[in-house]
């Protein structure tokens, strides 16, 4: 039985790091690096992550400032970041890529809200689904006679206090990401 409270753990730990992965995604008050992390650029021939074949910097908070190791790589670059559709328009200025990133407006910062809302619970229910199928084990087990039953009933509340503190994780990372992007 230790052995599913343990995956249980593992896999929510996993749910809850995804989660950060994909708040670092949407874009709050101020412009991050992470946002470009999945563009996939067409470097002769082969889809290469944006990182790799440019350097990214932020100059002020509303400018972003993409030079490329290798110039002829300019104009796959240019559409990589528009196949992305983050709604960014980037204009080339010599051997540099400049995005001028607008501050967010309010109907925006709704949308984006949403999203994050829609987001959270889906997270939520996921972890809802790894308690569902721990659970599931523990009574296979009990089922088999290989627990008894209160150890059985010590198990499932063992799963169900990491449900809620995983749960509780998602639910801070969220309000802290609507507060960023609510913030004017």
């Amino acid at each position: 039985m230790n052995i599913i409270i343990s995956e249980c753990e593992s896999k929510m730990k996993k749910g809850v790091d995804s989660f950060k992965n994909e708040l670092t995604k949407i874009r709050g008050g101020s412009v991050s690096k992470a946002m470009f992390d999945d563009i996939k650029v067409d470097y002769y021939g082969a889809p290469v992550p944006l990182n790799q074949v440019c350097n990214i910097n932020m100059s002020e908070e509303s400018t972003v400032i993409i030079s490329p190791y290798d110039e002829n790589a300019i104009d796959d670059i240019v559409k990589g970041i528009q196949k992305a559709d983050l709604g960014f328009n980037p204009s080339v200025d010599k051997a540099v890529i400049m995005i001028n990133i607008p501050p967010l407006t309010q109907e925006r910062r709704t949308e984006l809200v949403k999203f994050l809302n829609k987001q959270t619970e889906s997270y939520r229910i996921s972890l809802r689904n790894i308690r569902k199928d721990s659970n599931e084990g523990v009574k296979k087990l009990l089922k088999s006679k290989d627990i008894t039953e209160d150890e059985s009933k010590n198990g499932q509340s063992k799963i169900q206090e990491l449900t809620d503190k995983y749960i509780a994780i998602i639910n801070l990372e969220s309000s802290n990401k609507e507060q960023e992007i609510t913030k004017i």
